[in-house]
């Protein structure tokens, strides 16, 4: 059953037509980088960074300084973005790239007019880079969908723990987001489950708890928001498996030695700059724009968790109702909690820039469906009604994020008629909701000549 599982979510994934490499780009190149020359600089591809505007990247001197957006770049080219992702999905990556030059002499006897298609044919990682991306995670997906299986089954028969690893896969930002391109996310998800999975097991052998503390750590290089898992599990080692507190932490320095001395080695700090961005939404001046980055991050029509997977509100209700499924039950509500709070702070960008859907709580999808466990657990005990809405509720949710793998339209709202990042009140804006977009006539665009989206931020 886990093989036909991730088989399934991989074909599902892998085989949709939208991939969103846009943040992600240079993930495929780090890699490359790394497999050729044992370094994480972008400083051999300059027709590469050239077409993309510097996007994403930062020039960094000798001495740590950064810059970004110059002509020369009197230092190294990095990815601005962490680089513990693209780390970890190296072996992916390069598995993929050989596997297709491997393939070479068969696949190019095919050809397409689609640039990425047929850079894929041609084994040619730069023009297919976003394809890479969008097949590297779904494997990582698939991988998810396959520990959630594992955790549902220590509380449910095969069959609902099935249908609940397909309804996390495939009708939530785990699918639209993460399984698009190798977003941050996207590994950070599945680290995630790995951590939730270690610590039920831990609950039978209590010495699993000190192994937590590598994929926690691992955690944090991917994604900066990532240290709310470092604070909560390791608060919650602390109070339910103390003995293994120690153990916990040297699993973790290894991995925190790593990250901070490359940081040093490049940045001459211990954190990137990005690392450092602020969560203004905290001062009081800015107080009104954060109150409308929680509300938006939870119903507004282009980011609403709510709106885009509305079956998570039976999962609200669970945690209202304290249905704990297991002792590491409400430490992970608290993590939704802050992560909501983390994530609506930065005001400047509450909605995620340009992407589809609740892009900022995808990291936490794992979260929100082990809080269905309850309604799995005791579906025929429930009255009829409630089934009826539960199941309409996925089905909505999973319409919805089907089209963020299929339809180029959802993402062109970022767009059109105006810049998201330039024009934030659209997200409120329910006549023209991003998920109906390619189903009803729309307006007259205005200024599309002169919008440009991120690079590669789709293909058709």
């Amino acid at each position: 059953m886990p093989l036909l599982l991730f088989l399934g979510v991989y074909l599902f994934s892998g085989l949709s037509r939208v991939a969103t490499s846009g943040d992600s780009r240079w993930s495929v190149y780090i890699a490359m980088s790394l497999w050729n020359h044992a370094d994480t600089n972008l400083d051999e591809y300059p027709d590469a960074i050239r077409s993309n505007d510097e996007y994403a990247l930062e020039c960094v001197a000798s001495d740590g300084q950064v810059r970004t957006h110059i002509p020369v770049c009197e230092g190294h080219w990095y990815n601005s973005y962490p680089v513990g992702g693209p780390v970890l999905e190296t072996p992916l990556v390069i598995a993929a790239v050989e596997v297709l030059r491997a393939a070479r002499p068969l696949l190019a006897l095919f050809h397409s007019s689609n640039k990425t298609i047929n850079g894929f044919l041609h084994a040619d990682y730069d023009a297919a880079h976003a394809l890479i991306e969008e097949e590297a995670a779904s494997f990582l997906l698939a991988a998810s969908a396959v520990m959630m299986y594992f955790i549902a089954l220590r509380f449910l028969p095969v069959a609902r723990s099935v249908w609940l690893a397909l309804l996390f896969a495939l009708a939530t930002s785990a699918y639209s987001v993460a399984g698009r391109a190798l977003w941050q996310h996207t590994p950070s998800m599945l680290l995630l489950t790995i951590i939730i999975y270690m610590f039920l097991r831990a609950e039978e052998k209590p010495a699993l708890a000190a192994w937590v503390g590598l994929p926690v750590a691992l955690a944090y290089t991917v994604r900066p928001t990532d240290s709310l898992f470092v604070l909560v599990f390791t608060a919650y080692v602390a109070v339910r498996h103390r003995r293994y507190l120690i153990g916990y932490l040297l699993a973790a320095v290894p991995v925190a030695v790593a990250f901070l001395a490359y940081n040093e080695s490049i940045y001459h700090a211990i954190l990137s700059p990005y690392y450092r961005t602020p969560l203004d939404g905290f001062l009081p001046a800015n107080w009104k724009r954060f109150g409308v980055g929680l509300a938006g991050n939870l119903i507004s029509p282009s980011r609403g968790l709510f709106i885009y997977t509305p079956v998570f509100l039976f999962a609200v209700w669970s945690m209202l109702r304290r249905k704990w499924f297991a002792p590491l039950a409400p430490w992970l509500a608290g993590l939704c909690l802050v992560h909501w709070i983390a994530v609506s702070s930065y005001v400047a960008n509450w909605w995620a820039g340009q992407c589809y859907g609740p892009r900022f709580f995808t990291d936490l999808t794992p979260v929100f469906a082990l809080f269905l466990i309850p309604y799995f657990k005791n579906w025929t005990g429930i009255s009829r009604g409630v089934r009826v809405a539960f199941l309409t509720l996925a089905l909505i949710g999973f319409a919805l994020h089907l089209r963020g793998g299929w339809s180029g339209a959802v993402y062109e709202w970022n767009i059109t008629p105006d810049d998201i990042d330039h024009d934030p009140a659209r997200n409120w804006d329910w006549s023209d909701p991003p998920f109906l977009r390619g189903l009803i006539k729309q307006g007259v665009r205005s200024q599309e000549s002169e919008v440009r989206m991120r690079p590669d931020a789709f293909r058709f």
